[in-house]
């Protein structure tokens, strides 16, 4: 088995869903995944962002609150936003 991906079960629609982790960051004291959905039928890649909760050796992920989706997003793009600033001034 693949430790990258994880199966969560959605609420509304009872259908598993696939996740493979393709980054991780901490933003005020959490921890957060950051995932891509990985079904076969989809033309589109999801980006999903969970907490992850550690419990003793155990890792739960756990779906943001909606009233901090927003800041959690923003703050992962600006994340990349300062990634690629650093690439692009050690290219030149």
């Amino acid at each position: 088995m693949d430790e990258d991906i994880i199966t969560l079960l959605d609420e509304e629609t009872n259908e598993e869903v696939q996740l493979r982790i393709i980054d991780n960051f901490d933003m005020d004291d959490r921890s957060f995944g950051v995932f891509i959905t990985l079904e076969e039928n989809d033309d589109e890649v999801e980006l999903v962002i969970l907490e992850m909760i550690e419990e003793g050796e155990e890792v739960m992920f756990q779906s943001l609150d909606e009233s901090e989706e927003d800041k959690v997003y923003d703050f992962y793009d600006s994340l990349l936003d300062e990634d690629e600033l650093e690439e692009g001034s050690s290219e030149e």
